[in-house]
């Protein structure tokens, strides 16, 4: 028998056994559509970090206030930080959800009163119109610059710069419309949110208890380490707080939070990874069980085909084959029934994007737990003695 006819009858008696070849296949199945998920959930929680932190250089330094009640950060802190040398910008900033209303339309969103250096901080670009001066900050002019996302609830279709929209009782003006750039500030999602001057956000809208935070950039990224020991001292001197005083605020830099980020997210991958390795090698361990009950069960078959002049190499290579048979057809239906999750997993707001390195890597899986667990039952078939399969009742 050729390669060809060895290869038929291996699918023929696949086939013959439908239902133990389905569940044969089944571990295979499962693991290979967990290692595509699991793949793809690892891109996809990739490129969300770098989305959000691509926002901001790995030059920039957040200041935010500690746990305390008491513990406040504020503008001046900002003013003051901004004296030291090592530092090229400073931006204090207030936050609140809140609603922003036009005409018959309200919507809940983030405002962030800011000041003018925040522009370059979050290296926003505009669709039209721009962001607020010093001018605006220090008259707490009542205006606002739109995300992408207010700007089409509010108004669709047409360029809201001049428009009014009332904010917290408020009435501001629209200065400008930020183009969507995705990813996050912290907690400062910017296409969700809307920009206000410090002054008028701190007076006219979250009220002057409103908890600040600050964001800094440090000239270059060999002076971020001692920047941000001299923002402690500068910090803790406004503060008054003796030596045995812990701070009351946190500093922290961008390139920390992103390999803290995607450290994070690499252990978890290659946790969910060993689950899916773990699954597959389960199914491997039924694959080679159950084609040891099927050698058993074609003893007689095995002697018949030897006695008929079938060598132990035709013989192995049949099994093999039936092995990896299933492992192939079992990781290809893995595969699809991955793919087929993705849509559910990013409709319940989890990253997800399909990985061709991922099918690949499920695809091979699944191929070499077909042969590392289908060989030890082959090479026993192909080790049966003719006379005694013949014999075998």
């Amino acid at each position: 028998m050729g390669a060809f006819g060895t290869f038929l009858s291996a699918i023929e008696s696949l086939r013959g056994n439908g239902l133990r070849s389905l569940l044969m296949a089944l571990g295979v199945v499962i693991g290979t559509a967990t290692i595509v998920v699991v793949v793809a959930v690892g891109v996809g929680a990739r490129e969300a970090i770098d989305s959000q932190y691509s926002n901001m250089s790995v030059t920039t330094i957040f200041v935010n206030a500690g746990s305390s009640a008491d513990s406040l950060l504020s503008a001046d802190d900002a003013t003051a930080i901004e004296t030291l040398p090592t530092i090229s910008a400073v931006a204090p900033q207030v936050t609140g959800r809140m609603t922003i209303g036009a005409g018959g339309v309200s919507s809940q969103t983030m405002v962030v009163g800011t000041t003018p250096n925040y522009d370059a901080l979050a290296a926003l670009t505009f669709s039209s119109g721009g962001f607020f001066t010093d001018y605006d900050l220090e008259r707490r002019e009542r205006v606002v610059v739109l995300g992408p996302t207010a700007a089409d609830e509010l108004f669709p279709g047409v360029d809201p710069v001049g428009e009014r929209v009332r904010v917290a009782g408020k009435t501001l003006t629209v200065i400008g419309v930020t183009e969507p750039k995705g990813g996050s500030i912290g907690p400062i999602t910017l296409d969700d949110s809307v920009f206000v001057p410090y002054s008028t956000a701190e007076r006219a809208l979250l009220g002057a208890e409103s908890k600040a935070s600050l964001n800094a950039q440090a000239t270059s990224t060999d002076a971020v380490s001692s920047t941000m020991d001299e923002i402690a001292t500068v910090l803790r001197e406004r503060h008054a707080l003796r030596a045995d005083q812990p701070d009351d605020f946190v500093v922290k830099d961008m390139g920390s939070k992103l390999v803290s980020a995607q450290q994070s997210n690499k252990t978890m991958t290659m946790l969910l990874s060993a689950v899916a390795l773990i699954v597959l090698l389960v199914g491997g361990i039924g694959i080679m069980n159950i084609m040891y009950v099927s050698v058993t069960e074609r003893t007689r078959e095995i002697g018949v085909r030897r006695a008929i002049g079938a060598t132990r190499t035709s013989v192995l290579t049949q099994f093999l084959l039936e092995a990896v048979v299933l492992s192939v057809v079992g990781g290809t239906i893995g595969v699809a029934l991955g793919v087929a999750l993705l849509p559910a997993a990013r409709a319940a707001q989890v990253p997800a994007v399909l990985s061709l390195a991922g099918v690949a890597l499920a695809m091979g899986f699944s191929v070499l737990t077909g042969v590392v667990f289908g060989y030890a039952p082959a090479r026993r078939a192909a080790n049966l003695d003719p006379i005694e399969a013949l014999r075998y009742e």
